[in-house]
């Protein structure tokens, strides 16, 4: 086949003339094909600019440049992701702080007070003891005076059942009293627990709602967590499917054995949080299930004996 593509400088300049033929298919039309004189045709400017190789290695250069680009980029804006939750991390901590002392702090002035009212109670009675052995002694007195008069066991009878009044009083209200003070203490120690847990619900709402990355950082942690690997499906939030998708390249990259990854919207999934699915079992890393974790951890350690309403999080 006759060549049709030449390059710089095989292309040469002739005065000869050529006469072209008529195709064969065209044997039977008038068309007559006049001889080109070939110094008559426009003198070509020879290209000088970059041939198909310069272009090429240039395109390449430039993806690399690029790919390299991207990864610096990816780099800076995971650290800068990682930084962040740090942060909003420690102000959360130093915020729970802050609530926790000023709940030990009513903590410790509901004790004052429930000290203060068994005080006045150990008073009171101390008191009635007083006023009932007073009583008992003139009782007594009047009994033996009347005794020698009706009898004397009609006297003694009489003060002992004062006497046995004024105590029966006096338990009493030591038992009101010391109840107070459990009533106190209990109700004190359940608002102090509902606070903490309050306090972490909104914070970590606050961050999955706000730091687009959280869901990035929990996915990577749940596929850590799967045995087997192999073929993964990431179910999450529809707000976070673009952004989990965008990932997908670098889940693989990061956890070994992960060959393959579905991602796809599931509503029971809030913001920020997954589940994880593979043929061996499912990972559960959704924001709900890691505060109910939570929870039940600060529950486990309270002193009380009542348990806190679990809140659901879209009232949080």
């Amino acid at each position: 086949m006759a060549k049709a593509v030449f390059r710089h400088g095989e292309i040469r300049m002739s005065d000869k003339k050529v006469m072209l033929e008529a195709p064969t298919g065209l044997a039977g039309t008038q068309a007559v094909v006049r001889s080109l004189e070939l110094d008559e045709l426009d003198e070509v400017e020879e290209y000088s600019g970059p041939t198909a190789d310069d272009l090429r290695r240039e395109a390449e250069a430039f993806k690399a440049q690029w790919d390299k680009e991207r990864e610096l980029l990816i780099n800076s804006a995971r650290a800068e992701a990682e930084t962040i939750v740090k942060e909003a991390e420690a102000a959360a901590f130093q915020e729970v702080k802050r609530k926790s002392d000023h709940a030990q702090k009513i903590r410790r002035e509901a004790e004052d007070e429930a000290e203060r009212l068994v005080s006045a109670a150990k008073a009171e009675s101390a008191a009635i003891e007083g006023r009932a052995a007073t009583s008992v002694d003139a009782v007594r007195k009047d009994a033996e005076l009347r005794g020698f008069e009706a009898g004397r066991e009609a006297g003694f009878a009489e003060g002992r059942a004062e006497s046995d009044r004024l105590v029966e009083r006096l338990h009493t209200i030591l038992e009101r009293a010391q109840d107070k003070r459990a009533e106190i203490l209990a109700e004190t120690e359940q608002q102090i627990v509902d606070l903490v847990l309050l306090i972490a619900r909104k914070v970590i709402k606050v961050i999955s709602e706000n730091q687009r990355n959280v869901v990035v950082s929990n996915v990577v942690q749940a596929l850590r967590k799967v045995k087997g690997r192999g073929d993964v499906t990431i179910r999450v939030n529809v707000d976070d499917i673009k952004l989990t998708t965008e990932h997908t390249k670098d889940f693989i990259r990061i956890i070994e054995g992960v060959k393959n990854i579905s991602v796809v919207e599931d509503s029971s999934v809030d913001r920020g949080g997954c589940l994880i699915d593979t043929e061996f079992g499912e990972v559960d890393a959704r924001i709900s299930s890691q505060l109910a974790e939570l929870e039940q951890k600060i529950l486990e350690i309270s002193p009380i004996k009542a348990r806190a309403r679990t809140i659901p999080l879209d009232e949080r």
